[in-house]
């Protein structure tokens, strides 16, 4: 059987305004935004005149999925208690590091013991920051949700 090649329909921008229920200068701005031009009679093709309208909608909707996705398992993170909040753990462990500070100073530790334990635990905001700044880059480049 031959191949019987079908010639697509024709619309002027004021036919398919009426067609597809939008006024004439919103259909051929939409043309124009999606860089369609018509054919040398004027026309556009059906094809053409739907990609104008709704060629995008199916990009919003994936960005739009992707969004509601990352927001989700953001959600359940913080639910499960897989993300912890930056400031209150700065908050609690700067309480720690005052009780231990008052500890190593009153115990019976030499000098030189002493001031080699308060200066590593003066490191640890340096810790945290480099952890943070580590997961960061994780969840940069494996989409991790792991936060500090």
């Amino acid at each position: 059987m031959p191949s019987v090649k079908h010639k697509p329909i024709r619309w002027t921008i004021e036919r398919a305004s009426i067609e597809f229920g939008t006024s004439p200068p919103t259909l051929g701005k939409a043309l124009s935004q999606a860089s369609i031009g018509p054919a040398s009679d004027g026309t556009y093709t059906t094809r053409q005149i739907c990609e104008g309208l709704f060629g995008s909608m199916h990009v919003e909707k994936i960005r739009t999925q992707h969004e509601l996705a990352r927001k989700l398992e953001l959600e359940n993170a913080a639910t499960t208690a897989s993300v912890v909040d930056r400031a209150e753990l700065e908050k609690g462990f700067a309480q720690l590091a005052d009780a231990l500070v008052g500890v190593v100073k009153n115990s019976n530790l030499d000098r030189r013991s002493k001031e080699d334990f308060l200066h590593n635990l003066a490191s640890w905001p340096v810790v945290l920051r480099e952890t943070a700044a580590a997961q960061t880059q994780l969840r940069n480049g494996q989409d991790s949700e792991a936060e500090v």
